[in-house]
């Protein structure tokens, strides 16, 4: 009687203790930054009209200033 009441125990702390798995999803998203921009002094900007968006017309690159955000598609 002894061993089956040992042996029921054991098989119920075996069962209630969660088992480890060995799988880890795991994914890696890398995003390159573009190359920075830098001004000696506050670029000129010109609003564009009808909106919001301010835009900085002596730089090659594409950026706007709106919302309070710089914005630079990349």
């Amino acid at each position: 009687m002894r061993k089956i009441f040992v042996g029921t125990l054991l098989l119920v702390l075996a069962l209630a203790v969660p088992m480890q798995t060995e799988a880890a999803p795991s994914m890696h998203i890398s995003i390159s930054l573009p190359p920075p921009l830098e001004f000696s002094a506050p670029p000129e900007l010109i609003v564009l009209p009808g909106t919001y968006v301010y835009v900085v017309p002596e730089v090659n690159e594409d950026i706007f200033f709106y919302g309070g955000w710089w914005w630079r598609p990349w």
